[in-house]
């Protein structure tokens, strides 16, 4: 969606500070963080620095795992599907800590308000 229309609006000194605050704890710039709002969507705060890496080392896991089951299967080692099946439950695990701790929680409808759709 191409955002064509320029919005200003007024600030206190106050409210600036809270809006740079909220956008900082979220990881979003202050626009982004406007935009979630009026579509009702209320951002987490940015997991810490270690959440991220403790994702990667998951991820790397997973990667390894695959990498064994691709050498046992040019080996003709073909009882793999155990295997396989901890890959996707690993797979699965990183999807939902990733989606607990970053994705936006949706708090509702603006059409329940209003009767134009803000995004179609």
């Amino acid at each position: 969606m191409k955002r064509k229309i320029k919005k200003n609006f007024w600030l206190s000194a106050r409210e600036d500070a809270a809006l740079k605050r909220k956008a900082k704890k979220c990881g979003l710039t202050e626009a982004a963080l406007v935009r979630m709002l009026i579509t009702d969507f209320v951002p987490r705060e940015a997991p810490p620095k270690l959440f991220y890496r403790e994702l990667n080392e998951l991820n790397r896991i997973g990667v390894h795992l695959r990498q064994l089951v691709a050498a046992a299967n040019r080996n003709g080692y073909t009882n793999t599907d155990e295997i396989e099946k901890v890959i996707g439950e690993l797979r699965f695990l990183s999807l939902n800590i990733q989606r607990y701790f970053t994705k936006p929680e949706y708090k509702g409808r603006l059409t329940d308000l209003y009767e134009e759709e803000l995004y179609e």
